[in-house]
């Protein structure tokens, strides 16, 4: 069963303006493609990334290219650059990869990215600091990005509690 997609990237699509066309989404490390199909069910044609060919052909969706992609050891950035008109990414964390996210998307498009940051130690996994982004890391990582949203917060979710750290923001350049 495919879960939600996440309030978060819900909220942030509600506050991405319209334009009429066929957009291209990225879901970076898709998993098994919540957010991939809720973006195609929002009209985007979408380019659903992960390593786990599993993950990968356990969804299926109007609109969704599959990439399989080892997004933690690249030798090369899959994708060319200026491509995208968002790219959303959750429960995911590669500091490396930051400046080939951003240069994938093109001018006015937006990034939503939410992820693990410290303090979740303390209700759960991720524990390790690599997966776990420190204060307001998220914003160094996104400089180059015009800030539209940003928090820093303790999710519930049924029982469970999280720290996340969360963005919402636009290439102008």
């Amino acid at each position: 069963m495919i879960k939600k997609a996440s309030n978060w990237v819900k909220f942030c699509i509600s506050k991405i303006p319209k334009n009429g066309k066929k957009n291209i989404a990225m879901d970076l490390a898709c998993g098994l493609g919540r957010h991939s199909i809720f973006l195609s069910k929002n009209g985007y044609k979408v380019i659903s990334a992960d390593l786990d060919f599993a993950f990968l052909k356990s969804f299926h969706g109007k609109n969704i290219l599959k990439v399989q992609a080892d997004l933690e050891i690249l030798l090369a950035w899959p994708f060319k650059n200026n491509i995208f008109d968002l790219v959303v990414a959750t429960n995911f964390l590669n500091r490396r990869i930051f400046s080939n996210i951003e240069n994938s998307i093109k001018k006015d498009g937006y990034l939503i990215y939410e992820t693990f940051a410290e303090g979740q130690q303390k209700f759960g996994k991720p524990r390790n600091k690599k997966f776990l982004l420190k204060k307001n890391e998220l914003l160094t990582l996104t400089k180059n990005l015009k800030l539209i949203f940003y928090e820093e917060i303790k999710v519930k979710s049924g029982k469970t509690k999280f720290v996340k750290s969360r963005i919402l923001c636009k290439n102008v350049r």
